[in-house]
């Protein structure tokens, strides 16, 4: 190889470990392994990207982990608030394995907390502690972390088979939730159905409907400064279509926004994604406590690694087994239907295919989850 092309990698390889920061904190810019820690956790998914992340770092080793209830309309109990920090738990722990450092968690090391007028108690969720040990061998999806997402973008191509949700399941390792795998238009098609009728419902409820508007970003601009929230590049819109979609929005107009053209057109888009699914999989646990919910965050944070390996991508859909009144009767229709006992709950929901790559989304600063 002559010189020329070496220079040519080099500067290919630079040019992508830059890209993967743009949006990002970069591990690397830190010295202390909590903050470092940090740097990785927050590339990890969270309901709405809300990022409800906070921190109390009591040493260079050592964090309490708090969570703020965000949502408190499409996630009454916080649950899936508290998965998203599983998320990022398990995004730290992947994250610090390069760096020879053992995480340790502590769940709920203050007992369990409570939820008060949408609020949630001033108690930690974990204590993570990170131990330097030179046993610790660099994670099987390291090298994956800045490659995981979430793809809206309608699926193409050939359905996920068994061989590859098995290959998925076996790079992932340990895991606490079991994972159950749809594949095929007869087994998908009654669950699509009230996939699609459960974005019906809460596109339809005001109040669910209004928070999203809160959370939603309507310029690159606006995503860029706020670094959080939903976005319709997130949506897999892009181009032209962008551009009309952008200006329908009408910068978010409450009037606009509950309109019956936008619900239509907000629809239209969906069932494109919710009918091209290739493959559905279901995180489901035998109990329904907080610590499975925070254990089940972790698992999809591995999950959505793993899947990154094999070219497939995913994208959650978890309307149907959230926890407000409207939703009641169909997420009773769902339980029949995927056989849950009361004592049982599915965690979460994720339909998996292949499509391009996707709008990666912005990440807060690392001080901005430090407590004062």
């Amino acid at each position: 190889m002559n010189l020329s092309k070496i220079l040519i990698g080099l500067l290919l390889i630079t040019m992508n470990v830059n890209a993967q920061y743009e949006k990002r904190a970069n591990p690397d810019d830190y010295t202390t392994p909590v903050l470092k820690a940090i740097a990785y956790g927050l590339t990890a998914p969270s309901p709405h990207n809300t990022q409800s992340w906070y921190l109390d770092t009591i040493s260079d080793t050592e964090m309490l982990m708090y969570v703020k209830h965000v949502l408190p309309e499409t996630d009454p109990p916080a649950r899936q608030i508290m998965m998203g920090a599983g998320c990022f738990i398990e995004l730290m722990n992947v994250g610090m394995s390069q760096e020879g450092y053992e995480t340790n968690v502590d769940y709920l090391p203050q007992g369990d907390f409570q939820i008060i007028a949408n609020k949630i108690s001033d108690k930690p969720i974990a204590k993570i502690t990170f131990v330097k040990n030179d046993n610790v061998k660099k994670d099987v999806l390291y090298d994956y972390i800045y490659q995981r997402g979430t793809n809206r973008k309608p699926y193409r191509g050939k359905m996920i088979t068994q061989s590859e949700f098995e290959n998925i399941k076996t790079l992932m390792g340990d895991y606490h939730s079991q994972l159950q795998f749809f594949t095929g238009e007869k087994q998908m098609q009654p669950y699509l159905n009230i996939f699609s009728k459960a974005m019906e419902i809460e596109t339809r409820t005001k109040s669910t409907n209004e928070e999203t508007r809160q959370k939603f970003r309507f310029s690159e601009k606006e995503l860029k400064e706020k670094k959080d929230g939903i976005s319709l590049q997130q949506m897999g819109y892009e181009g032209f279509i962008l551009k009309i979609a952008t200006k329908q929005m009408n910068n978010g107009d409450s009037l606009t926004w509950h309109g019956e053209k936008t619900f239509k057109a907000t629809m239209k888009g969906i069932n494109k994604g919710i009918y091209s699914s290739k493959g559905l999989i279901f995180f489901k646990t035998k109990t329904n406590t907080k610590l499975d919910w925070i254990k089940s965050g972790r698992d999809y944070s591995r999950f959505n690694i793993a899947i990154a390996k094999f070219g497939i991508v995913t994208h959650p859909y978890n309307q149907v087994i959230q926890e407000y009144p409207e939703m009641e009767g169909l997420q009773k229709k769902f339980k029949t239907l995927s056989k849950v006992t009361d004592s049982e709950k599915i965690q979460m929901i994720v339909r998996v295919g292949r499509a391009k790559i996707s709008y990666k989304s912005w990440r807060k600063e690392v001080e901005d989850y430090i407590m004062d």
